[in-house]
């Protein structure tokens, strides 16, 4: 009886628990800190050709007011907060938290002319609280 009941609750509880994270954007830069992309990426010196190879195809690419071309790379992960799986609260309020990556490259030409690599904590909430 025992048993079965915590088989019950655990087939209950496992599917929350796995859909409580998140994470989507470039994998490439998951791992990547600001120092680690330094490494990779040297203004003046590093092509477009390496940087691909380095971090794949770029989330977008823009263009500056002087008409460098910028490729942006995003990463987010995030987790559901605990409040979310509360009956009823959770219903009317919902929130995530965790951290997002940007790494944008400018060229000039062919070669890098300015790059650089931010680390952000993010908080989303939604609903009625």
């Amino acid at each position: 009886m025992v048993k079965k009941f915590l088989i019950m609750n655990f087939a209950l509880i496992a599917p929350l628990a796995l859909s409580a994270c998140a994470s989507g954007g470039n994998e490439s830069i998951k791992n990547e800190t600001a120092s680690s992309v330094d490494a990779k990426i040297h203004d003046g010196v590093t092509t477009k050709e390496q940087v691909r190879a380095a971090y794949g195809d770029p989330v977008a690419t823009d263009f500056t007011d002087s008409g460098h071309e910028k490729w942006t790379y995003t990463f987010s992960n995030t987790k559901s907060d605990v409040a979310n799986f509360i009956p009823l609260y959770g219903d009317l309020r919902q929130g995530q938290h965790g951290s997002e990556k940007h790494l944008t490259v400018i060229f000039n030409g062919n070669v890098v002319w300015h790059h650089s690599m931010n680390t952000s904590l993010v908080n989303n909430k939604s609903g009625l609280f």
